[in-house]
C-alpha cells in the first residue's frame, strides 16, 4: 500500500508533515471524476386560469477527470555529499491536484554540465551522478519524517496516490570519488500522471481529450498543469530539481629533512654525509572549509641508501614538525607506516622519524 502524506499542497507538506508524525487528513481536489450532476428542471403553467400537469426536464453530466500535479523539493539547500558516498538523497514532495486518484510514473536524471543551479545562480553543474537512481517513499509512521532512513520502502512509481494527497519521494545515488569541494550536480526528478490502474503495477498513459465526448456521460481526461518553472503546460507532467554539493577533505602532504647527528664527532655542518642522521618530517593538513579526514594513513618507503633508527622510533600526531607527537607509528622492511586518527578543518599533524646515511 502506497504511504502518502494528506495535506492540501507540496507547500503544505513541506511546512507540515515534515514536522508531525502523523500526517493531516486532506480533502479531495474538486468534485471527483465520474461523478454525475443531476439537473433538473420543473415548468408549471396554466390554460385557462386551470393549473396544468408540470412539464419536467433534466440533463445529467459526469464530471471528467482533471489531471494535475505538482513536485517541489523539500527545501533550498543542497544534500552535502562526500566523494565515494553511498545512497545519499535528494527529497521532492510529489502532491496529487487531480480530482482522481493516479499513479505516478517517476524519473530523475543530471542536468547538463554547466547549468546554472536553481538554489544558487552562482554556482554551475559540474558533475553528473552515475550508477543510475533508485526511488524511495518516504515512511511518515518510522524513522524522521522527510530524511531518507531505513524505514523507507525502495519503490519504481507512485501507486494510488489518491486525490489531494502528497508523498515525500527520496531520489538515491551513489557519489563517485575523486571529486573537490563545492563540485555540484543538478537532479531533476520529473512525475508524469499515469491512470490508477487498480493493481500495483504502473498504470497506462492517459490519452487527454481535445474536445469534449458527444456522450455527456462519458469520462474526458484533461491535462491541466501549468508552465511555472519552466515547465511545458498541459502535459500531465511536472519536475524540480535539487542538487548534491560535495564536501571533500582537502589533504596535503609535504615532507622535509635535516641532519639531526653529524656524519662524525664534532660535525655540525648540517651536511647529508655518509653516517649523519637525518630527521624526516611529515606534514599532512586538512584545508579550511574541507571535511573531516578520517583514518588517514601515512606510508613512506625508505630508500636503499639510508636505514631507519629504531631507537628514535616513529612520532605521530605533533602540530608540526619541532612538536614531536605523543602517538606512535610503525617500520617493517624499510617501510615506515602511521595512521592519524581524524583531522579538522585547518588542522595539521606530524610524523617524525630517522634514518641513517649508509
Amino acid at each position: 500500500m502506497t504511504r502518502t502524506y494528506r495535506n492540501g499542497s507540496a507547500l503544505g507538506v513541506v511546512l507540515g508533515a515534515l514536522a508531525l508524525a502523523t500526517p493531516a487528513v486532506a480533502a479531495p481536489v474538486g468534485t471527483q471524476v465520474g461523478e454525475t450532476i443531476l439537473n433538473e428542471v420543473t415548468v408549471n403553467y396554466n390554460v385557462g386560469a386551470v393549473a396544468q400537469d408540470p412539464i419536467d426536464a433534466q440533463d445529467e453530466v459526469a464530471v471528467d477527470r482533471k489531471v494535475n500535479l505538482t513536485v517541489v523539493r523539500t527545501d533550498n539547500t543542497g544534500t552535502s555529499v562526500n566523494p565515494g558516498e553511498e545512497d545519499a538523497a535528494v527529497t521532492y514532495v510529489i502532491t496529487n491536484e487531480s480530482n482522481d486518484t493516479l499513479d505516478f510514473a517517476l524519473d530523475a536524471d543530471n542536468i547538463a554540465n554547466g547549468t546554472a543551479s536553481e538554489l544558487d545562480g552562482a554556482e554551475t553543474d559540474s558533475f553528473d551522478v552515475g550508477g543510475g537512481f533508485t526511488y524511495y517513499l518516504d515512511d511518515p509512521n518510522a524513522g524522521t519524517v522527510g530524511v531518507f532512513d531505513a524505514s523507507d520502502t525502495i519503490i519504481t512509481h507512485i501507486d494510488a496516490l489518491a486525490s489531494g494527497d502528497s508523498a515525500i519521494i527520496h531520489v538515491v545515488a551513489d557519489i563517485q570519488t575523486g571529486l573537490s569541494t563545492d563540485d555540484r550536480a543538478a537532479i531533476l526528478l520529473t512525475a508524469t500522471a499515469r491512470e490508477n490502474d487498480g493493481a500495483t503495477t504502473l498504470g497506462a498513459q492517459f490519452t487527454p481529450a481535445a474536445t469534449n465526448s458527444a456522450n455527456p456521460l462519458t469520462v474526458d481526461t484533461v491535462f491541466a498543469d501549468t508552465a511555472d518553472n519552466g515547465q511545458t503546460a498541459n502535459d500531465g507532467a511536472a519536475f524540480d530539481t535539487d542538487d548534491y554539493i560535495v564536501l571533500a577533505a582537502g589533504i596535503t602532504a609535504a615532507k622535509s629533512s635535516s641532519v639531526a647527528v653529524g656524519a662524525f664527532a664534532g660535525d655540525n655542518t648540517g651536511t647529508y654525509l655518509p653516517g649523519a642522521t637525518i630527521e624526516y618530517c611529515i606534514l599532512v593538513a586538512n584545508s579550511a572549509g574541507s571535511a573531516t579526514a578520517t583514518d588517514v594513513t601515512i606510508e613512506d618507503a625508505l630508500p636503499a641508501e639510508v636505514t631507519f633508527v629504531a631507537g628514535f622510533g616513529v612520532q605521530v600526531g605533533g602540530a608540526d614538525c619541532d612538536t614531536p607527537g605523543t602517538g606512535s607509528g610503525t617500520e617493517s622492511g624499510g617501510t615506515i607506516t602511521a595512521t592519524i586518527g581524524s583531522l579538522v578543518p585547518e588542522e595539521q599533524q606530524s610524523v617524525i622519524f630517522r634514518a641513517l646515511i649508509q
